[in-house]
């Protein structure tokens, strides 16, 4: 990487460098750059776009984001999506970081923009669990790493300028009576307050400390809805982003330590980026509840989800647990309780209590296909007519088939609704649910099965369209989901290539609940990754463990070539990512 080469790209000029044809789309952000042991800090392109020819097969394209030259490119890595104590939080000096509004208040403005349906039922289930004493937290986090000990004023303008950019992090929800209403800040309105709060040798004690900051801070109700906490050290500062959900989805999460980085690199030698124009997600919120409410009861998506629910006895599914699991059933395995005897019934011993009682539930976060083995799988869905969705589905329907005596499989699934470019980097709760099922009985193969998995995502994505609220308001239904797969494949995010080198997890609070399962399986460059809760105590923790084993194992099975009408192994010139989003979700 040569002065020569950056000054092509602050120029905007289009370039050839290592084969590939970079061309500055937009500008505003912060090129790194080390040389030797001196790193400079240029203002170039925001995004760039990347093309290159593999084997005569067509281009694909992908975002070139943070660059960190050293002695050669970064190596793409997997990360985790799991709870704080499943990660080695390394000790250092803590400080806490507050976004705030000044002393009296006077800086906010009321915004007649309505919060989005997921936010306003996200506030309302928290008015819920407060009345009835069962409020918990609900915020998903980030942990990264920047180079060297902290320069707090750098990091301070970083983070500001951030929240500048994002509108949703200026903004709060107030509850008046029945009625919630916005208010907000306006640009350069927040300030931010760093508090020093000692150094930690335990990494365990300094990952509680923060579990708990999370905890307090990102109250729905409150504003701000979201922390920051900073550990640093000689050699590297780690930054730690949480949020209450109303704030950002998983793919936001994915957004934020590339965008930092930028910032935080241009300020640390005083470069002042231009503004990143992203779209706000309250103007989503506000354009979402005008599409919303032109939505009736006659509406194709509701009629659908009235025949599904009709079919389903007017729940939404849940994760099923066979007979024989209960009685004398003893299952050991990581995070699942070993079952005792609970009388000659059968019955579950946790069932009834635990419809009363917050139960707490095993999380966990599993590579399930190595890099090889996920680019076989990968192809044998493809070669099959299908999509790695649809297959992944597919064993998931087969797993209930063969470990739980399913005939049909069942389950919402998530996407995005990031159905226009200016949402693309916008951190928000863009997501939509929708049922997804097809059959599984008998002894259909992978390819038969997968047909009907392919139409079944086909058939549901309208459907996430329609905000699940709104759906549940003209159903006059109390629906509550249960049982949840999601899909990502991380590799077009931007900065995705260097998450193993900047240390880069994703985190969830804890989480208690007597029924729910999740499952969010995870496409990145070392392999396909499972992460997953679901409760820790009574038959459906022994069924899911039993589940999550088999289809995992049926995962492998297809990337090996098993029961296919098609070789898993990948044709020769395809890109080693794919180019369809269909299935992207978050």
């Amino acid at each position: 990487m040569s002065v020569r080469l950056v000054n092509k790209v602050l120029r905007g000029r289009e370039f050839t460098w290592g084969g590939c044809l970079i061309s500055p789309l937009t500008s505003g952000d912060v090129l790194c750059v080390r040389v030797s042991r001196l790193m400079l800090a240029y203002t170039c392109m925001r995004c760039w776009t990347a093309t290159r020819s593999f084997g005569g097969c067509h281009s694909i394209g992908f975002s070139f984001a943070f660059l960190c030259y050293r002695s050669g490119m970064a190596i793409g890595g997997q990360m985790k999506f799991t709870e704080i104590s499943g990660i080695d939080v390394e000790p250092g000096a803590l400080t806490e970081w507050r976004p705030w509004c000044g002393p009296d208040g006077s800086r906010w403005r009321t915004d007649e923009r309505p919060p989005s349906y997921i936010q306003e039922e996200h506030v309302r289930n928290r008015l819920a669990g407060q009345r009835e004493g069962r409020a918990s937290p609900s915020w998903l986090a980030t942990v990264f790493d920047l180079p060297g000990r902290l320069d707090p004023e750098a990091f301070r303008t970083a983070l500001l300028t951030w929240i500048d950019q994002h509108e949703t992090l200026r903004s709060g929800l107030r509850v008046d009576g029945d009625h919630i209403s916005r208010f907000t800040l306006d640009k350069g309105e927040a300030d931010l307050r760093g508090a020093p709060v000692g150094e930690y040798s335990s990494g365990a004690e300094l990952a509680e400390r923060i579990e708990a900051f999370f905890d307090l801070e990102t109250d729905p109700l409150a504003w701000p809805s979201y922390g920051c906490a900073t550990i640093s050290r000689a050699g590297s500062t780690t930054v730690c982003l949480g949020f209450d959900h109303s704030n950002v989805d998983g793919y936001s999460i994915l957004l934020i330590a590339q965008e930092i980085r930028w910032l935080y690199a241009a300020a640390v030698v005083g470069s002042q980026p231009d503004p990143t124009d992203v779209g706000s997600y309250i103007d989503f919120s506000h354009i979402e509840r005008a599409g919303a409410a032109e939505v009736g009861a006659d509406h194709a998506a509701v009629v659908r989800w009235r025949d599904f629910l009709v079919e389903n006895g007017w729940k939404l599914p849940e994760f099923p647990v066979p007979s024989y699991l209960g009685g004398d059933t003893r299952t050991e395995s990581p995070g699942c309780v070993v079952h005792g005897d609970s009388g000659d019934s059968g019955d579950d011993p946790c069932d009834g209590l635990c419809d009363e009682i917050p139960v707490p539930q095993y999380s966990g976060d599993e590579l399930i296909l190595d890099a090889d083995q996920a680019s076989a799988f990968d192809a044998a869905c493809r070669g099959n007519g299908g999509s790695p969705l649809a297959g992944i589905l597919t064993c998931l329907g087969i797993a209930g088939r063969e470990s739980l005596d399913q005939d049909e499989f069942r389950a919402l699934t998530i996407f995005h609704t990031r159905n226009h470019p200016k949402w693309a980097r916008s951190l928000g709760w863009y997501v939509g649910l929708a049922p997804v099922h097809f059959p599984v009985a008998g002894p259909d193969t992978f390819p038969k099965v997968m047909l009907g998995a392919k139409d079944a995502v086909k058939a549901a994505k309208p459907l996430s369209e329609v905000p699940f609220a709104r759906v549940v308001e003209l159903l006059g239904a109390q629906l509550e989901p249960r049982f949840v797969v999601s899909y990502v494949d991380m590799r077009l995010t931007p900065g995705a290539r260097y998450w193993k080198e900047w240390r880069m997890h994703t985190l969830r609070s804890r989480s208690h609940h007597p029924h729910e399962v999740y499952l969010w399986i995870n496409r990145g460059f070392d392999g396909t990754r499972l992460s997953f809760r679901y409760p820790a105590i009574g038959h459906r923790a022994s069924a899911t463990r039993l589940y999550i084993d088999r289809a995992a194992a049926e995962m492998r099975r297809v990337a090996a070539g098993g029961d296919l009408t098609e070789s898993p192994r990948p044709a020769a010139g395809v890109p080693p990512v794919a180019v369809d989003m269909e299935a992207a979700s978050c």
